[in-house]
């Protein structure tokens, strides 16, 4: 599989359509028609389709951003209260396991986050 098809499968998995079409295929469309270009000239294309990549992926991450921090701390600020009411208090300041367990929390509400906005698996192409 060359290098191309690598970027392409990995940008069609986890980039959005819209993401793909107008960003990460002009890119590698634009390194293989200057394919003959100079050593310097298709490092430069190499890095161009890289930061295209990076870019999508940095435009889909800060457009789900919202949505995605919502459905964190939904669930996490829930079992956090839920957490603070059987606590006492009054009479023990907060400890190390209080900041602990509450961490723990967060990061356990961080998995089904991720698994409603990992993308639907894409089916094979046919080959030519």
């Amino acid at each position: 599989m060359s290098v191309d098809a690598r970027i392409m499968a990995f940008a069609e998995r986890f980039l959005s359509d819209r993401t793909f079409q107008l960003v990460v295929a002009p890119a590698i469309a634009d390194r293989q028609y200057e394919d003959n270009a100079g050593t310097l000239r298709r490092t430069a294309n190499w890095i161009a389709v890289i930061r295209a990549v990076a870019g999508g992926v940095h435009y889909d991450l800060a457009r789900a951003f919202r949505g995605m921090l919502v459905l964190t701390l939904l669930p996490a600020c829930y079992h956090i209260f839920l957490l603070v009411i059987c606590f006492d208090v009054f009479s023990i300041s907060i400890s190390t396991d209080f900041i602990i367990v509450s961490a723990v929390i967060l990061v356990l509400s961080f998995g089904p986050v991720v698994a409603c906005f990992w993308p639907e698996r894409q089916p094979a192409r046919p080959v030519d």
